[in-house]
């Protein structure tokens, strides 16, 4: 299954490289990318390991980045190796085609292996093992071209924790004999949240699993406390490790930070010492041990910071949710979802459908009652399609959950009728078109085909013009290319104010510093550079004066985004959007370039 995960892998990313290559030199990716790649560049260049104080945003204050070390010196470590054979700008290419494909291969590879315990799990033979291995391996090929998350180019954290959550999931199947797996799941865990919070909820069902495993099987104790003591000690090494000694006691909502891992350490402690006592007791001890464990982590979590309650944005200023989180598409809704990018939505729901139908199949065709592998696979796959639900970022994790279940059922479809080679083949096709990606290629094909067949029907078509209007594909966000910023690159270091997404891009391809950037820890720059845009251009420049403001950018491409809803006519943001620039701000670029590049002009000398 390791070379499968390879095989898989490198076709899937061949296949994306073939389709990204053109963009790969000229463009970073998106805001994330783009500013992972900045701190990758700093660490390479020398800056400290602790050195975690950014004062390119929103200087003179500057902000604290939470994003795991771990993962910029990952990322750094491939960068040296590339750099021995090939010169920086290449080696950096090289890195961001390379990281993707290799956080893709732990996930396919834990797929697999899922896939192959499901089966054990409800009961296949030995034959029908192998079969579910090919079904998930197809369907992995499928889903791994269709995952935005593996595309070459993406060095953000989503990969890694996504390839770590599957690692969990995988080894938290595996019968309690096998000790190893304990430990590798346990390591997954904990890494998985030292680089970064998004999958805490998969994270914690896994560990409730485990928990849960003793509570059924007192016999699994030495495996259960393997996996509790495994993501124990990474997360201490880890917080360790990548927070500066002077931060290893500040609580985060939105990090790993002293409050997540002193709440695993009292769960993991209190549930191995309960243990220890309740091992020869009936299951009403054991549970009430898996319980005890889970209110001592949750009463240190809350006690430490019980701000943390209201999720990992508890701390943001709420000033700036109106204009620009509450808009931000990866924390969508469904809902939302739906009325920004119904085809993103459409895999979201057919996701839910795909393993709910797959989950149907499966239970008709058990050979024995639901172990610990279906369990772990349907509680991860429901809460994946819940969290994806109220965040589109999350929407990824449901179709590799997934994955396995729909394996197991189209393979047992395929062996029940396995002497009519027709319905096998047709088996076999099902497998491939109930993926997530298949199931919302069909659904949006519907989706897209529907305006036209009531078009047809209908005796008062509407015009082509609204028709191509309502299913317009956005054209491509030359905003976050690296040419438009080639002007600002050769110019000296000074401070700019553009609208949030610009901020990294600024960063990662000029020596400028920027105001304002889209997180949410730069609040204070994110509302000084928001009273520049806002304001009419006297006011505006008086406030320009007053921060120091040496540049100013707008892409007009951006002219209908959510912060610019509201704002009077006359507003510095509005006047740019429409190339009417005042005349104190000197243009540095050609007109109706993607990104207008201005250079605020000096105050006159005053006698």
């Amino acid at each position: 299954m390791a070379w499968l995960a390879v095989a898989i892998a490198l076709i899937a990313t061949g296949v994306l490289l073939v389709q990204n290559y053109a963009w790969l030199p000229a463009a970073l990716g998106d805001t994330d990318d783009a500013t992972r790649m900045v701190m990758v560049r700093e660490l390479l260049a020398g800056r400290g390991w602790w050195d975690q104080h950014w004062m390119r945003f929103q200087p003179p204050v500057g902000v604290y980045m939470h994003w795991s070390r771990l993962l910029d010196g990952a990322i750094a470590l491939v960068n040296l190796i590339f750099r021995t054979g090939l010169d920086n700008r290449s080696a950096e290419i090289a890195t961001r085609v390379f990281w993707p494909c290799f956080c893709m291969i732990p996930a396919i590879w834990a797929t697999l292996s899922a896939s192959r315990r499901l089966a054990i799990d409800v009961g296949k033979p030995d034959r029908a093992q192998s079969a579910v291995i090919a079904a998930a391996a197809l369907m992995i090929v499928n889903l791994g071209l269709f995952s935005g998350q593996f595309r070459p180019g993406r060095v953000d954290h989503h990969n890694v924790q996504i390839a770590l959550s599957l690692v969990a999931m995988a080894g938290a199947m595996e019968p309690s004999h096998r000790r190893r797996a304990a430990l590798i799941a346990g390591f997954a865990s904990g890494l998985g949240l030292a680089i970064g919070l998004e999958a805490l909820f998969f994270q914690v069902a896994v560990a409730g699993m485990v928990a849960f495993r003793f509570v059924r099987d007192p016999s699994a104790r030495r495996w259960v406390q393997t996996y509790m003591l495994a993501m124990a000690a990474t997360m201490t090494l880890s917080h360790a490790i990548q927070t500066p000694p002077d931060r290893w006691l500040v609580s985060a909502c939105d990090a790993m930070a002293i409050n997540l891992v002193g709440a695993v350490l009292a769960g993991a402690g209190t549930l191995c010492l309960l243990m220890q006592a309740t091992k020869t007791r009936d299951s009403r001890f054991r549970a009430a041990a898996a319980l005890g464990a889970g209110m001592a982590a949750s009463l240190v979590y809350v006690l430490v910071q019980p701000a943390c309650l209201n999720g990992p944005f508890a701390e943001v200023d709420p000033r700036i949710r109106s204009f620009w989180l509450d808009h931000v598409s990866e924390v969508a809704n469904l809902p939302t979802l739906f009325r920004r990018n119904a085809e993103q939505a459409i895999f979201e729901v057919a996701t839910a459908a795909a393993g709910a139908l797959g989950l149907v199949v499966l239970m008709f065709n058990a050979r024995r009652p639901p172990g610990f592998a279906l369990m772990t696979a349907v509680l991860l796959l429901a809460l994946s399609v819940a969290v994806g639900m109220m965040a589109v970022r999350m929407s990824v994790y449901a179709g590799w959950f997934a994955t396995p279940i729909i394996a197991v059922a189209a393979t047992s479809l395929a062996r029940r009728y396995e002497r009519d080679l027709g319905i096998a083949f047709a088996a076999l096709g099902g497998a491939l078109v109930l993926t997530p990606a298949g199931w919302s290629g069909v659904s949006t094909l519907i989706y897209n085909a529907a305006p036209n067949l009531i078009a047809l029907a209908s005796p008062k078509p509407k015009s082509a013009n609204q028709s191509h209007k309502a299913r317009a594909k956005d054209p491509p966000d030359y905003c976050f290319n690296a040419f438009p910023y080639r002007a600002l690159a050769t110019a000296p270091r000074g401070l700019t104010v553009s609208e949030i997404d610009l901020g990294p891009f600024v960063l990662a391809h000029t020596p400028s510093s920027s105001l304002s950037g889209p997180y949410h820890r730069l609040s204070i720059g994110i509302m000084a550079a928001r009273s520049v845009l806002t304001a009419k251009p006297d006011l505006a420049l008086q406030r320009i004066r007053r921060l120091g403001v040496t540049y100013i950018l707008a892409c007009p491409l951006h002219a209908n985004h959510a912060d610019r809803s509201g704002l009077d006519r006359d507003a510095l943001q509005r006047l740019l959007d429409r190339g009417e620039a005042p005349s104190w701000l000197q243009p540095m670029t050609a007109p109706h370039s993607s990104v207008m590049i201005y250079r605020v002009a000096a105050p006159a000398n005053t006698q």
